[in-house]
């Protein structure tokens, strides 16, 4: 491990994380059942219940920490996100992208 000032403490604070441009191109699901792509859930769970808190979060966290433009548009909500943002706990890093890209997420979070 590096412990040099400034420099990367981990992979995730360094790595390429996918960010929407908008929250309104965000037009997943927002009810039912959702079966993530292998890319996405590659060594598990797959299936998430979208009306059940705990797999809500799940499912979010993975695609926010894993899923590409593609992933994000296909399979997140705008609406939802704003609405569970505080509830979601992505990676440091990727909550810190979000939250730079959508100030509003940062005020739903406080």
């Amino acid at each position: 491990m590096n412990t040099q000032r400034g420099a990367p403490f981990s992979y995730a604070d360094i790595r390429p994380y996918a960010v929407a441009e908008s929250l309104d191109e965000l037009r997943g699901p927002v009810h039912g059942v959702v079966t993530l792509p292998h890319e996405l859930a590659w060594s598990g769970r797959r299936s998430f219940d979208l009306d059940d808190s705990y797999d809500l979060g799940a499912l979010y966290k993975i695609v926010l920490e894993e899923g590409s433009q593609e992933h994000l548009r296909a399979l997140l909500n705008g609406e939802v996100l704003r609405r569970h943002w505080g509830e979601f706990l992505p990676a440091r890093r990727v909550r810190a992208l979000w939250e730079e890209q959508f100030p509003e997420l940062r005020r739903v979070a406080a």
